[in-house]
């Protein structure tokens, strides 16, 4: 090797450890915020920052409302019981009936019937797979049925802002359960949430569906057996 050639590989040498240390130096505020970045990351996750946002029902006293999107309702009395004359309605062999008497308003402005449809709006609120209103806390055995406090026909129809007494009997396990449930507390009236969805039917007519959201309250029951 020349001496011309050990100069000139001599400055390529170092013309590729400056161009290193220049891309070294210009690459380090990256990898600092990179780092940092995860750090960040790292402290969320670990104090649950991703985990699913988690909604704890507020728990209501009876007597008290409780409200949500379309409807509110509140506990006004609870009893068991083995028939309810009235409404012709018995327990089955092994059951006893658990009777709540409540006061709804509709929020929506349409009105809507607490087990049937009502104005094309089909609401649900106490039969179905995903009622609004459902007991927990003790065993619930069948379907509920409804009807006004006062005593008139059994369907009972909501209209928009008008508050209405409303009777509703859940068939229940008839054991001792049910009743120290009752008695320390632990039986409730699940309130879920409720979203409208519009949708087509035949002949275009258009139809509302309330369909059950998130469990918004449960509203303590307390029953004399």
């Amino acid at each position: 090797m020349t001496r011309t050639q050990g100069v000139a590989t001599g400055a390529r040498v170092a013309a590729a450890g400056a161009a290193r240390t220049v891309v070294s130096r210009s690459a380090l505020p990256f990898w600092i915020a990179a780092a940092a970045i995860v750090a960040l990351l790292a402290g969320v996750i670990g104090f649950g920052g991703l985990a699913p946002a988690s909604r704890t029902p507020a728990q209501v006293s009876a007597g008290d409302g409780a409200r949500t999107s379309l409807y509110t309702v509140s506990v006004l009395d609870a009893e068991l019981t083995d028939a309810v004359e009235s409404q012709f309605l018995e327990a089955e062999s092994g059951e006893t009936l658990l009777v709540v008497t409540v006061r709804l308003e509709n929020l929506s402005d349409r009105a809507v019937g607490v087990e049937r449809s009502a104005d094309r709006v089909d609401s649900r609120m106490i039969v179905g797979r995903e009622p609004m209103l459902e007991i927990s806390g003790v065993a619930v055995t069948g379907t509920a049925r409804s009807w006004r406090a006062d005593g008139s026909p059994r369907a009972v129809i909501l209209q928009p802002g008008v508050p209405a007494e409303v009777t509703i009997a859940w068939p229940v396990a008839d054991d001792d359960a049910t009743v120290r449930a009752l008695a320390d507390g632990t039986a409730r009236l699940d309130v879920h949430d409720a979203t409208e969805q519009a949708g087509q039917v035949i002949l275009a007519a258009s139809t509302i569906n309330w369909r059950r959201a998130a469990l918004s309250a449960q509203i303590e029951l307390a029953a004399a057996p």
